[in-house]
């Protein structure tokens, strides 16, 4: 009998292949979605908005999302980053996050396009971030969406509560802060309090973060 995987990716069946998610095993982590989401980047049986003919690999687009990405980067994807780029923390920050969204207490990477990506490649793939691994441009069912926001908003919090312990962050009065600016800023504020927080905070892996605290 063939052992069912601890989370497996299902269509819903509608004509635009709506993508869900079904955890099999209470044990189930992050590390095992983000094993069954990868192949989803090049299954051309998905209808991708901005996809050439609606379909293909997210390989070879350069439409959209590494070109107007709004990234604020979940904890874990911070800390390999840095390492992977061979930088303390301040000097990782200063060098590709905004600076005038730093000063208000905001962590966007920088955009148009990111500053990882190069001749349409990321530089970082193996360490990118939570909320680029499972940005897809197709339909994804309701329970997975809120999964999936969940996970991207709780870690990107996490990354904010770090960011301020080690005062790297500027507190700076609103103005000039852009309506997507507010918005996340409020998301942020909205999470902190969240007790699912501290799990990316004591993490060191994705590996470390049970789903069942977010389904």
């Amino acid at each position: 009998m063939q052992e069912l995987s601890k989370v497996e990716i299902y269509y819903d069946g509608d004509e635009n292949n709506a993508v869900g998610v079904k955890v099999n095993d209470a044990s189930a982590t992050l590390q095992d979605l983000l094993e069954a989401w990868q192949p989803l980047c090049d299954d051309e049986r998905l209808y991708k908005l901005y996809a050439e003919g609606q379909q293909g690999a997210c390989k070879a687009c350069t439409i959209n999302c590494c070109n107007t990405a709004y990234v604020i980067p979940d904890l874990i994807a911070v800390k390999k980053m840095a390492a992977y780029t061979g930088l303390n923390y301040p000097d990782f920050f200063k060098r590709y996050f905004q600076g005038e969204k730093l000063k208000a207490g905001l962590l966007r990477i920088l955009p148009n396009p990111c500053i990882f990506l190069q001749d349409n490649i990321c530089t970082i793939y193996p360490v990118r971030s939570l909320i680029c691994r499972f940005y897809l441009c197709c339909e994804i069912t309701g329970d997975t969406q809120q999964l999936i926001y969940s996970l991207s908003w709780i870690g990107a919090t996490a990354t904010q509560l770090f960011a301020e312990e080690l005062r790297l962050l500027e507190m700076s009065p609103q103005q000039g802060l852009t309506s997507f600016d507010l918005m996340f800023k409020n998301l942020l504020a909205e999470y902190r309090n969240d007790p699912r927080v501290n799990l990316f905070m004591q993490a060191r892996e994705y590996s470390d973060i049970p789903l069942a605290p977010f389904l």
